[in-house]
């Protein structure tokens, strides 16, 4: 593979032809242009999916950090610790995407308890097979480490980018002033 090339996450490859849904997760409360970054980027996946490339996509935001009630539901931190599962088990790590901190209890608060924060990427991926919410297969952003010390982000631009080349023999994205990878650097 070429370094112009666009890396496909090896375990999410669009040529794989089982079953896949993605779930496609997004932060809310964003600039307008950010706002409409993502919603392209939304489009490409519908896209993809139009043309038979993926079988299913939902669209989320990221869940809340922590459930107000006690309501039933999952919060970003249980989405979150899937994903590092997944990725341990495989040799990934979710970073610099994914971030956990524990913040320190705020002085002159009675509550010690410190609370841990988790930084989420603007958009990220999940891909599912088999109509299966437990058969995770892949999660985008992600590095990939290697024994040798090397390793390689996969990015949600980089993904759609490859998807689309490989589905329609060049990218959907218009022009190169569209700027996907401020997404994920944010």
């Amino acid at each position: 593979m070429s370094a112009s090339e666009p890396a496909v996450h090896p375990v999410v490859d669009p040529d794989h032809r089982e079953y896949v849904r993605i779930d496609c997760y997004v932060r809310s409360n964003v600039p307008a242009a950010v706002s409409d970054q993502i919603r392209a980027l939304v489009d490409r996946l519908w896209s993809l999916r139009e043309h038979g490339c993926i079988d299913d996509v939902q669209v989320s935001r990221w869940p809340p950090q922590r459930l107000l009630t006690t309501e039933a539901g999952s919060t970003r931190g249980d989405l979150v610790t899937e994903f590092e599962q997944w990725a341990n088990r495989h040799g990934y790590s979710l970073e610099p995407g994914f971030r956990r901190r524990e913040n320190p209890p705020a002085p002159f608060v009675v509550d010690t308890e410190r609370r841990e924060q988790i930084r989420v990427p603007l958009v990220a991926l999940a891909f599912y097979e088999d109509d299966d919410a437990d058969a995770l297969r892949g999660v985008v952003p992600c590095t990939e480490r290697s024994a040798t010390g090397d390793e390689r982000t996969y990015t949600v631009d980089g993904w759609l980018t490859a998807a689309e080349t490989r589905a329609f023999d060049e990218p959907i994205r218009a022009s190169q002033t569209d700027q996907p990878p401020l997404m994920e650097r944010q």
